[in-house]
């Protein structure tokens, strides 16, 4: 082969790799937005945040329970992650029937999400940073309260990743949490019309470099059994996005049930009464646990 014919592949090779990088950060892309409905819209007591992670500054809002003059020293502060690509505004759904029932509720959007500052891209990796820098946060301002944390899709697994590496949380909520994120996102790219297993496996590599490392550590499934603190599993019943044998990988691993949302898709499941009367129960449950201090 002559050196013509060397260079020429060389060129097209690193042509190819170059190509694969950015489809690689246009998939971690997240495009950041406002939700349909802001916390000023919604006539309850709040505190607008700015809290650290990092180099970046997560946007959020701490919601205050309504309750009639009673002490909060026993409820649990309760930490909502909202999924990828969406924002605070989605866990409102459940966020504000927690707050009605007096709970104060912590919701933040994620870095390049909502009102934060637009980013190349955010991971699951960056997900799981971003829930343990708010559980810092909500732990060094209320010291003696217990934390739950809950997340809805991306933003459980991040919530199971957090917990699993030690974040003091008393409890955990997942709602349509994936027990693989990398078989998620493969699903995702199919129902889009890409070869989606194919793309996760070509891609891994240039994801590998954005996580700084492999994905061994960032399993929801596996890391789930070394959460030593109460769980509650919710799913809905029509999920597209997560499937239900998510939840069920995920129950197997941490000794949980799965409580199945009948006719709820993907998001309509955080505003399913339903949703709220089974977290509702777990938080009444909390009452009861020691909790992590």
């Amino acid at each position: 082969m002559t050196p013509l014919i060397w260079g020429a592949a060389g060129v097209a090779a690193a042509g190819g790799l170059y190509t694969l990088d950015r489809v690689a950060i246009a998939v971690v892309r997240p495009v950041p937005g406002d939700p349909d409905v802001t916390v000023p819209e919604l006539g309850i007591s709040y505190e607008d945040l700015d809290i650290p992670s990092g180099d970046h500054v997560l946007k959020g809002w701490l919601l205050h329970g309504e309750r009639e003059g009673r002490s909060d020293a026993n409820d649990p502060l309760v930490l909502l992650t909202h999924g990828w690509g969406a924002s605070y505004g989605t866990v409102l759904q459940l966020a504000l029937p927690l707050v009605k029932a007096g709970y104060d509720v912590l919701v933040f959007d994620i870095r390049g999400h909502g009102r934060n500052a637009a980013v190349p891209f955010a991971t699951v990796r960056h997900f799981r940073d971003d829930v343990e820098a708010v559980v810092r946060y909500a732990r060094d301002r209320f010291p003696a309260r217990q934390l739950v944390a809950g997340g809805h899709s991306l933003g459980a697994a991040a919530v199971v990743l957090a917990a699993a590496r030690g974040a003091p949380v008393a409890g955990l909520v997942l709602v349509a949490s994936p027990a693989d994120v990398l078989e998620v996102t493969a699903d995702y790219l199919r129902s889009r019309g890409f070869p989606g297993r194919f793309m996760v496996v070509a891609l891994r590599p240039f994801w590998w470099m954005r996580i700084r490392g492999s994905f061994r550590g960032l399993v929801p499934s596996t890391a789930i059994a070394r959460v030593r603190r109460p769980v509650l599993i919710v799913q809905a019943g029509r999920d597209r996005r997560v499937p239900a044998e998510h939840a069920g990988r995920l129950a197997r691993a941490s000794g949980r049930p799965v409580h199945v949302v009948p006719g709820a898709g993907h998001t309509e499941v955080l505003g399913s009464p339903e949703t709220h009367r089974l977290v509702l129960e777990f938080l009444k449950t909390m009452a009861d646990e020691p909790g992590a201090r």
